[in-house]
């Protein structure tokens, strides 16, 4: 079996944030050298990303939405959370990454194929702390390189309204969108409840 820790793409990643502002209550990086490891997943990361994934879904839930989005939390960890490694297995040219600090996991993303010449980003979340000093660049990046060490010639990623940030990414980061659609109904990528879903993808 492969080492999970062997280079791929982008390994570690050292980066000084210099000022923070976080909202009231929030933990705040001032002047902290912050070193972060993307590896591949292993079974025992499991509640850490399940933790990573239900809070920052807790953080997306809009007003009036916070019980459907407990839903959501929930259907997802007992379906494709607790499948992450048969999800995103490596004999299906699919890849999932932890984003390690110091032995805690703060942000994760996956690729998973959806043809032999088309992949998509999944599950990119990064904590809060950690956004803003050039990390998701990195991680997208090192998916980017995986992807085209595999062959694939598209990515294609989803984002929710809600998620303006990740919104403004994927277009800053040369996605073009290529159709909206109202999601009704709950299914492992999203919450439904009528929320606006922005679908994108990018040559590579």
């Amino acid at each position: 079996m492969r080492n999970p820790r062997v280079k791929i793409g982008w390994r570690l990643i050292r980066f000084r944030l210099h000022k923070a502002r976080m909202p009231e209550g929030q933990a705040v990086v001032v002047g902290q050298d912050l070193s972060v490891v993307f590896r591949r997943y292993q079974p025992s990361d499991y509640d850490q990303v399940v933790a990573l994934w239900s809070r920052i879904n807790r953080e997306l839930a809009p007003v009036g939405m916070k019980e459907l989005f407990e839903q959501y939390i929930a259907t997802t960890i007992s379906g494709e959370l607790a499948r992450l490694s048969e999800v995103f297995s490596e004999a299906r040219k699919n890849a999932f990454w932890v984003v390690d600090h110091q032995g805690g996991i703060v942000g994760c993303f996956g690729i998973e194929s959806h043809s032999a010449t088309d992949t998509e980003l999944r599950r990119m979340y990064l904590d809060r702390e950690f956004r803003g000093a050039g990390v998701a660049k990195r991680m997208l990046e090192c998916a980017e390189e995986l992807a085209r060490s595999l062959g694939f010639c598209k990515m294609l990623v989803s984002t929710a309204e809600i998620q303006r940030a990740a919104d403004g990414f994927y277009r800053r980061s040369g996605f073009r969108q290529v159709r909206v659609e109202i999601a009704q109904a709950m299914t492992a990528k999203q919450a439904g409840g009528g929320l606006t879903r922005f679908y994108f993808e990018k040559e590579l």
